[in-house]
């Protein structure tokens, strides 16, 4: 068979994928900044010109992207790869920025150490190895002279590490993700079905008082103390929200307040005063709300705001000022579209996997796939990519296996060509 084929190709093109994942790890794209996604869009224009793909570089307009809190310099340019003669199109997404190094690691992050098995790099698991076995499952489509039976529609993506204004939300705002399944390479080589993530919100809240010498405190108002009664309605607002449950089903982890998801409400961040003889003049609080399929951001903010001014009321702060950044919305997907069961059919063919080992859950972290359904309303939506549960990442000495990198081109050449 012709898959066999292409499979034994994969296997044989172990040192081409290493390669590769060194060419693509070893551009840094970590956001924030997020300087150099022109060079790694150079590096992917030319990989997938050899295969007959024409490409067209998207730029988010700089008055959107500087609307995101951080630190960011260089365009925001995301590339956009087609090819087809009028079949169902079918776009695979991946997104190119990583996010920073916080420990040292034990290898250089952006060197594609392989050490037995695995292969290190920041953005290994999230996401540029899945990346990496969609270049090698393009290349071997190519070579072994296979067809795909889809119009074929890759887009490599800006700033969703940090979300608000993702590139894939511009594209998806200006027309370039059609109708058909998106199949995005951030899920898991575990048999996991997808089924929803959380939204995101995080409120700043800035407390104002007025500083004088904490020997004559009369005289000023403490920001730090006339928060309590503001924070005091959020913990108790907090303790309501969190008894809520989604119809999703969720991670089982021990201490889980359910077997569904859950929203989540935390206070992440107090700053406040400078010196123990000066009364603070002010206080800034953060708050992160996690937010489930079935909640909306309006009435997520309203609730928000009616706890901060009932803890107005009982503050003598001299102002207080709230603002709301929506990182992602929520997401909800069909996990039983004909596509859907198409890659489940993959995963099993390659992996071995049977019905009865795939688990459907939600899960409380987010995704820019979530703007792409905000604006097309597209549920039909496939998660599924390189990294594992234990792949670090995020963290210190991120990884993926050699065999799930070429796993995942084999699932992806099979859902293209079977």
């Amino acid at each position: 068979m012709a898959t066999d084929r292409a499979f034994e190709a994969v296997e044989e093109k172990e040192e081409r994928l290493i390669e590769v994942f060194r060419n693509i790890v070893g551009i840094d794209t970590t956001v924030p900044p997020g300087c150099n996604y022109d060079k790694l869009v150079a590096y992917l224009e030319t990989e997938l010109k050899k295969w007959g793909f024409s490409t067209e570089r998207v730029l988010v307009p700089e008055e959107e992207w500087r609307k995101i809190p951080y630190p960011l310099e260089g365009d925001r340019i995301n590339l956009v790869a087609r090819k087809g003669t009028g079949k169902t199109p079918v776009t695979i997404y991946a997104h190119m920025d990583v996010v920073p190094i916080e420990e040292e690691w034990d290898v250089d992050p952006f060197a594609g150490v392989v050490d037995g098995d695995k292969i290190y790099g920041r953005g290994a698991s999230d996401m540029k190895g899945s990346i990496v076995s969609l270049i090698l499952a393009l290349e071997v489509i190519k070579e072994v002279g296979l067809e795909s039976n889809f119009d074929l529609n890759c887009i490599f993506c800006t700033d969703e590490e940090i979300g608000m204004y993702p590139g894939v939300y511009y594209l998806a705002r200006k027309g370039y993700i059609p109708d058909g399944p998106i199949i995005c390479m951030e899920g898991m080589q575990e048999p996991l079905d997808w089924l929803a993530s959380a939204g995101c919100v995080d409120v700043s809240i800035k407390v104002k008082g007025k500083s004088c010498h904490s020997g004559m405190n009369f005289l000023g108002v403490n920001a730090i103390e006339e928060s309590i009664p503001i924070l005091d309605e959020l913990m108790g607002l907090k303790k309501v929200v969190e008894k809520r449950e989604s119809q999703v089903p969720g991670v089982k982890m021990p201490g889980a307040p359910s077997d569904k998801m859950t929203p989540m409400f935390n206070i992440d961040i107090i700053r406040g005063g400078t010196k123990s003889n000066i009364v603070p003049s002010s206080c800034d609080i953060v708050l992160n709300r996690r937010y489930i399929p079935e909640e909306k951001y309006d009435e997520v903010v309203e609730e928000i705001d009616e706890a901060i001014n009932r803890g107005r009321k009982g503050s003598k702060a001299l102002d207080v000022e709230v603002k709301y950044f929506h990182i992602y919305p929520a997401l909800k997907v069909n996990p039983y579209t004909p596509y859907a069961l198409k890659m489940k059919e993959a995963v099993k063919i390659v992996q071995g996997y049977k019905d009865e080992d795939f688990l459907g859950i939600g899960l409380s972290g987010s995704t820019d796939m979530a703007f792409v359904q905000m604006v097309t309303g597209n549920e039909d939506i496939v998660f599924r990519g390189a990294g594992r549960a234990d792949s670090n990442a995020h963290a210190k000495n991120e990884f993926v296996y050699i065999k799930d990198l070429k796993a995942l081109s084999k699932e992806l050449i099979y859902f293209l060509t079977q």
